[in-house]
């Protein structure tokens, strides 16, 4: 049997490996306060979160000006009915641009609708290289852990 915090370790790299959406939080260009939005991820073969974001978005502006960025990622269904009992894990790190050849079968698995516009000229494909993650597990449970601890966990 595992430990509580290995086992949520072990949820969160399920979580992470499956993509879906999450909320990224960026530093505001404008104001270098928070801005958080809604963005879809998927995961390459070590774990680090990928995003295909336009050029002319926002938070690609704040990226660009700024890498630091936090990325929270949580289940879809609430236990109970209470939303705060949704497992989630919370990433904290910087992101770079990759290069297509690096992230789109990975993302486009994911989510393959986004072919429609993944070639398009404005878009391009971030990388996390996260170095810290927070875990919430239930009610108590609360994990802060490094990324790269969860990343090499076997499967």
């Amino acid at each position: 049997m595992q430990s509580p915090k290995l086992d949520a370790m072990a949820q969160a790299r399920r979580l992470i490996a499956g993509g879906g959406t999450a909320a990224l939080s960026v530093l505001d260009v404008e104001g270098a306060t928070p801005f958080t939005t809604l963005v879809n991820v998927a995961a390459d073969a070590r774990l680090r979160p990928l995003l295909l974001i336009s050029s002319l978005a926002h938070h690609s502006k704040c990226l660009n000006a700024d890498a630091r960025a936090s990325l929270m990622l949580n289940e879809k269904i609430a236990p109970e009915g209470d939303p705060m009992l949704t497992f989630r894990v919370s990433l904290l790190g910087r992101f770079e641009r990759v290069a297509a050849s690096e992230a789109e079968q990975h993302f486009l698995t994911r989510h393959p609708y986004a072919e429609l516009y993944a070639g398009f000229g404005d878009f391009a494909y971030w990388r996390m290289d996260a170095d810290h993650a927070h875990i919430i597990a239930g009610f108590g449970r609360a994990y802060g852990v490094r990324f790269k601890d969860i990343a090499e966990l076997a499967d």
